[in-house]
This record gives structure tokens, C-alpha cells and sequence, in this order.
């Protein structure tokens, strides 16, 4: 099944296979039609399978519908357990955006480095922000980011982010987005 059948833009399905996906992939194929619904979805499957482009492909979908407004808002919030699983995510982010007639603007917060280059990253805004929960709540305490936009959480790796300990910073996290589930 091509990535065309799933229900993607044109863009986003040659982006997919230029970034080496000859067809979707098992976790892609029940993943991505049921993320462009609109519905919550809870998934395992094992490294390398394509996880994060199971959920990026649909997110920037979002995009090519809607395209980003101005001034631009964070409309998509993605939390990760680790600063490399953040850098490895927005690299996806922009690789499959790259073909999109307008590109969301994709930001990536994380511990363990100067804040300031981030919060310099941030200026003019963000339509996508993949980040630590306890990075992004530095951010947001600098008052340098709003969460009152988002329309799109995706909690990756989630069992992780609560074995590392990251429940209180999750939950202060949630309490600051609009949708409550």
C-alpha cells in the first residue's frame, strides 16, 4: 500500500520515500489513518520500525491543510524522554517537511545545553515544538513560549518519560494546554 493510499499529500508521501520508506511500514499503515481521523492513538513497536514517522507524517498533514497562521503559534506539542530522541524527532520533522509548500517552523528544547540559543530559536514564534518536559518548562517559565494553542500532543516514548521520572513535570505540562482528555 503506497503512502498516497493512506490518505497523505502528495508532498509528505514522496518526502516519506525519499527518506527511504519504499512502502509504509507495519505501525505506519495502522498508525497513520487513524491519526488523520483525529483519534488518539497508543502504539508499540520495535526500534527502526518507523514509530516517529507514524505520527510526524499525519501531524504535518495538519499543515498542509491548514497551513500555519501568523503570528505563528505552537499548534503541536512533542514530549520525549532524552535530548537525543528530541534532536533525532526534529530532524524527521524537517526532513518530511522539507517538500511542503509552507514548512511549519520546528523547534527543538532540551536539557544539559545553554537555554539561550533556544529561546533565541524561539523568537517569531513556532508552529511545532519537540521538547523535554523539563527544558520546555523553563522555556514557558521565561514566558518565551505559550502552549495555549495546541491541538496536537504526542507523548513519545511515554513509558519512558515516566520511568525516568518525569510525571510531575508531565502533568504541570498538561496543565498548561488547552484540551483536556
Amino acid at each position: 500500500m503506497p503512502f498516497l493510499a493512506l490518505g497523505l499529500a502528495p508532498a509528505l508521501a514522496h518526502a516519506a520515500q525519499a527518506m527511504g520508506f519504499a512502502a509504509p511500514t507495519p505501525i505506519q499503515a495502522q498508525a497513520i489513518p487513524v491519526v488523520l481521523n483525529w483519534a488518539d492513538v497508543l502504539a508499540t513497536a520495535q526500534t527502526g520500525s518507523g514509530k516517529t514517522a507514524s505520527y510526524v507524517l499525519p501531524l504535518l498533514q495538519s499543515f498542509v491543510q491548514l497551513p500555519p497562521a501568523s503570528p505563528r503559534r505552537v499548534r503541536a506539542l512533542v514530549l520525549v524522554p532524552t535530548r537525543e530522541l528530541a534532536a533525532q524527532v526534529g530532524e524527521v520533522l524537517r526532513a518530511l517537511a522539507q517538500d511542503l509548500p509552507t514548512r511549519p517552523k520546528v523547534v527543538v528544547l532540551f536539557g544539559g545545553v545553554s537555554i539561550n540559543p533556544q529561546l533565541m530559536a524561539l523568537r517569531g514564534g513556532a508552529e511545532v515544538v519537540v521538547a523535554t518536559p523539563g527544558r520546555l518548562l523553563d522555556v514557558v517559565a521565561h514566558n518565551t513560549l505559550r502552549l495555549g494553542h495546541v491541538g496536537t500532543l504526542v507523548l513519545d516514548e511515554a513509558d519512558r518519560l515516566l520511568a525516568l521520572g518525569f510525571a510531575d513535570e508531565l502533568q504541570r505540562v498538561l496543565a498548561l494546554l488547552p484540551a483536556r482528555r
